[in-house]
């Protein structure tokens, strides 16, 4: 189902729903301001009844106010429909691959719509439609996520993979031109619609367990996305990315507490992590992780000596700590459920703890024995009406606290018995527990459910933000002067923020009270009906009691247009410290305020010292200190850093920085009134001055008196020196000056006339050879040695044989012999290889010879047989020839040979 209306006439509106059989219907109202449907007339006197509407009058047009056209363009259930202001025409999708997304085109006088089908694989789950990029997304079950233009319907623009299971919702997060899808194995992605590449996947965050329907919704204005989990819902927060800004935590910080005794600073975060800083200097000392497991600390708190450390979370229980990072005890206060701790206060002889439900919960010192402790009963029983959020303690035993509906009850902790109730500010109607509204967890503890009311789980609520401005101090008055990823985000929000509406006027939630604290300076004064007790909380208010008439004193907005705020008190009570859920923080002198009682109720708010904003979300946390004579305030914000200003608004450090700081004493510059005083002073100086010159021109003017024009001189002249006031006292001021030296000739010194008087140097760079060396005199200065005949190069002696003109005819070059012809030896394979190798390859060579002969062996034997006998035929025939000449001797080894060779041949 969609409703939408049209923004320039609020009459025009359509409602269009889908139902089981894939029909898609629209109501296309005219008059919704006045009716939706035509009303029958009712008898005189009768109160107005249920309107029934007949569905087949509605077919046949029969109604003049209303008009219902439909399509049938579906063949199974209408998963989602919605009308499309941009196009004027209605989208509608079904897991079915014909008529996928069917987009419904209203046509003026027909009652069926012009339809264009999509067919899509498998079917679509969901769909977003982008009017500035005229895109349509669909959530496929076939694990994709498609882009397409309205008016194509062959195949889509864009194709989104990653999904390793169906799509199930898509929405569009126009401002920064991504889109967001959610598939059913739990698993979110973040897509960049230009590129069409997945810029971030989310996993494992998320509920386990089968899941009916999970609905998607994305709030731009506070960049927050639901999620829904059957009854479960589940709240992510984008963060905008931190480039310039040092983050003391990881996570949003929750609580801040001071020990004096070790002047250590310790801060607990959403992810039940816990530091412990130097306030000096800032340096982290020790860190204490998973305190409580993955549950959020929501408190801290100090015992009587500050050597041990309370901490309180959202599991119920509390856990005692020392500043070594041992756990002593483990308090039970959640009864083994899960409950939302908002305070701890630590007593003498006893712990309360307070925050989720309407009762004290109290654990004695008596069972601080054993490592596990239960608690005990608290003796007063039920006095609020709501969820008890604030308390505060003035020695020696009274005790306040402060619950939602803006109640406030005063106890005496011997008795442990309710006092004094103030309730001038109080929400008079029946209101019931938040908590017994949550669904119950299986196997709490029903029986202490039913005594003490339900638990209310932790609620987050959005909350306005404003730009950064860090270090940015504005002086309203000033007395004193002044010197984007997802991310999951459980109980990253104020407690108190949640609690209140943002809304500003509603006076149903601008009461309650948030924190409670004593003016410990003001203790004898509440009994002349001066104020003793601050409050604050919803909508920005801050209120002044007096406990012991049960009065209300005086009230405040302290911060306009605000959920909730926090505050703090300094011991002198003179100081009010004021921060809020946009990261502002005030600074108001309470000295004077409210100390007499009146008989109207003061609205005025006190003077305001100074204003700046230190965080960029809510801060969560206020503590005060004072250091080198200095009031420091430490601030503790969900923007995950804590600050450390002074109360003039200087900014000393943030915790976490690099570079570590250095407290030094701080003046502040002189007040408007103290200016006025030395100026005032001032004033009468300038006024005796005048008075005494004027004394003195009445004196000159009287002394002068008898002077007439005729005695008139000329030649007469006045010592102004003598005669003059002025010339008086410049006389005074040069006598009292020390006496001037004149100058003088320059003494006939030896060292200035040794040059020419031939006697020995003498002074600060004289030295004489003949005398030793004195402390008058320094290095001297002494002829140079002789330089001997420079032997010149043969190129500077004769430059003709080295240098000549490429021009000159007779310049010839000549050309360099051959090589060959300069070598004096030649080099072989001896002398270059050494004998092993030359021997290595002769041997291989011998070896390669004798294979290759083996082989042909047979063939050669005939031919050299042959061969031979034509040698020794020959040598025969010549043997013949020359024993008729000569008679030559026959060559014996020829003959041999051939009788070796061929016995059969030869005769």
């Amino acid at each position: 189902m969609d409703y939408w209306n049209d923004p320039n006439n609020s009459n025009e509106a359509i409602l269009v729903f889908g139902d089981t059989s894939g029909r898609v219907n629209a109501f296309m109202f005219v008059s919704a301001n006045i009716a939706l449907f035509d009303r029958p007339a009712q008898p005189a006197g009768e109160q107005e009844q249920t309107t029934y509407v007949d569905f087949k009058k509605l077919l046949k047009g029969k109604f003049k106010t209303c008009r219902l056209v439909r399509h049938d363009g579906h063949t199974e259930w209408t998963r989602q429909v919605k009308y499309a202001q941009h196009l004027e025409c209605f989208i509608s999708c079904s897991t079915s691959y014909d008529n996928a997304m069917v987009l419904g085109w209203v046509e003026k006088t027909k009652s069926r719509m012009r339809m264009n089908k999509f067919n899509i694989l498998q079917g679509v789950n969901a769909f977003d439609y982008h009017e500035r990029l005229n895109l349509i997304a669909t959530a496929g079950v076939n694990h994709h996520v498609c882009l397409w233009n309205p008016y194509v319907i062959s195949k889509p623009v864009g194709l989104l993979r990653g999904h390793m299971a169906p799509v199930v919702q898509v929405q569009f997060n126009y401002s920064r031109g991504q889109l967001l899808s959610f598939s059913k194995d739990k698993v979110l992605r973040i897509w960049d619609v230009q590129l069409q590449v997945c810029l971030q996947r989310m996993a494992g965050m998320f509920p386990k367990g089968p899941d009916v329907y999970s609905t998607l919704f994305f709030h731009e204005d506070k960049t927050r996305l639901f999620i829904t989990f059957n009854y479960q819902l589940t709240l992510l927060e984008m963060k905008p990315e931190v480039k310039d800004r040092v983050l003391s935590h990881d996570k949003p910080v929750t609580a801040v507490v001071y020990s004096n005794t070790y002047n250590h600073v310790v801060t607990a975060c959403a992810a039940s992590t816990a530091y412990v800083w130097m306030l000096d200097t800032g340096q982290k000392l020790k860190q204490l992780l998973k305190c409580h497991g993955t549950s959020e600390i929501t408190a801290l708190a100090l015992d009587q000596n500050e050597t041990r450390l309370f901490t309180g979370s959202t599991d119920g229980t509390i856990k005692v700590w020392d500043f070594n990072g041992h756990c002593h005890h483990t308090l039970n206060a959640g009864g083994g459920s899960p409950a939302d701790i908002s305070n701890i206060l630590v007593l003498k002889r006893s712990i309360l703890v307070m925050g989720w439900d309407r009762f004290l919960t109290v654990f004695r010192d008596t069972q601080f024995s054993q490592f596990h402790i239960e608690p005990s009963e608290w003796k007063g029983g039920q006095e609020h009406q709501d969820d008890i959020l604030a308390s505060a303690f003035m020695s020696p035993n009274v005790l306040c606290t402060g619950s939602y509906d803006g109640e406030i009850v005063i106890w005496n902790t011997n008795s442990e018995v309710a006092s004094r109730h103030l309730r001038q500010r109080f929400i008079r109607k029946a209101l019931k527990s938040r908590g017994e509204t949550r669904v119950q967890t299986r196997g709490a503890d029903s029986s202490r459910q039913g005594t003490q009311g339900g638990r209310r789980p932790s609620m987050q609520v959005g909350r306005g933000s404003r730009p950064p401005t860090h270090g940015r101090v504005s002086v309203v008055q000033a007395p004193l002067s002044r010197g984007n990823t997802l991310t999951s985000m459980p109980g990253n929000l104020s407690r108190e923020a949640t609690r209140i509406s943002g809304g500003g006027d509603d006076e149903d939630y601008g009461h309650a009270v948030t924190r409670l604290a004593f003016l410990e300076a003001r203790k004898s004064s509440s009994a002349a009906g001066g104020a003793n007790l601050v409050s604050c909380g919803g909508n920005g208010w801050v209120r002044f009691w007096n406990t012991a008439k049960n009065a209300l004193i005086g009230e405040f907005v302290a911060h306009q247009h605000v959920s909730s705020i926090i505050m703090a008190v300094d011991e002198q009570s003179h100081v009010l410290i004021t921060g809020d859920t946009e990261g502002f923080v005030k600074v108001w002198n309470i000295q004077e305020y409210c100390l007499r009682s009146s008989n109207e109720l003061i609205t005025e708010p006190p003077q305001m010292m100074v204003t700046w904003q230190p965080h960029a979300d809510t801060i969560n946390s206020l503590q005060l200190c004072v250091r080198n004579e200095r009031l420091l305030i430490i601030s503790g914000s969900s923007d995950c850093s804590v600050a450390l200003w002074d109360i003039y608004g200087n900014h000393i450090g943030v915790f976490g920085q690099e570079d570590h700081w250095k407290i030094l004493p701080y003046e502040p510059p002189q007040e408007e009134e103290e200016i006025e005083e030395v100026l005032a002073d001032k004033d009468g100086i300038i006024q005796k001055e005048d008075e005494i010159i004027e004394s003195d021109e009445e004196s000159f003017t009287t002394e002068d008196s008898e002077w007439e024009p005729g005695d008139y001189d000329p030649d007469f002249k006045i010592n102004t020196w003598d005669e003059t006031r002025l010339g008086k006292e410049y006389k005074e001021l040069r006598v009292t000056k020390r006496e001037r030296r004149q100058p003088t000739t320059i003494p006939d010194l030896p060292y200035l006339h040794w040059e020419t008087t031939g006697q020995p140097p003498a002074g600060p760079y004289a030295r004489d050879k003949h005398k030793p060396t004195l402390w008058t005199q320094a290095l001297g200065t002494s002829e140079l040695d002789d330089v001997a005949v420079l032997s010149k190069p043969d190129f500077v002696t004769h430059p003709h044989r080295y240098f000549s003109d490429p021009d000159d005819p007779s310049f010839k070059v000549e050309k360099l012999p051959h090589i060959a012809d300069r070598l004096k030896a030649t080099f072989d394979e001896k002398t270059l290889f050494p004998k092993y190798i030359l021997e290595f390859e002769a041997k291989m060579k011998q070896t390669h010879k004798e294979e290759l002969h083996g082989k042909t062996k047979s063939k050669r034997v005939g031919l050299k047989s042959w061969s031979t006998i034509a040698n020794a035929t020959s040598a025969i025939a010549a043997m013949r020839r020359a024993s008729v000449i000569d008679k030559p001797k026959v060559p014996l080894a020829a003959i041999n040979e051939l009788g070796k060779k061929a016995p059969n041949k030869v005769k």
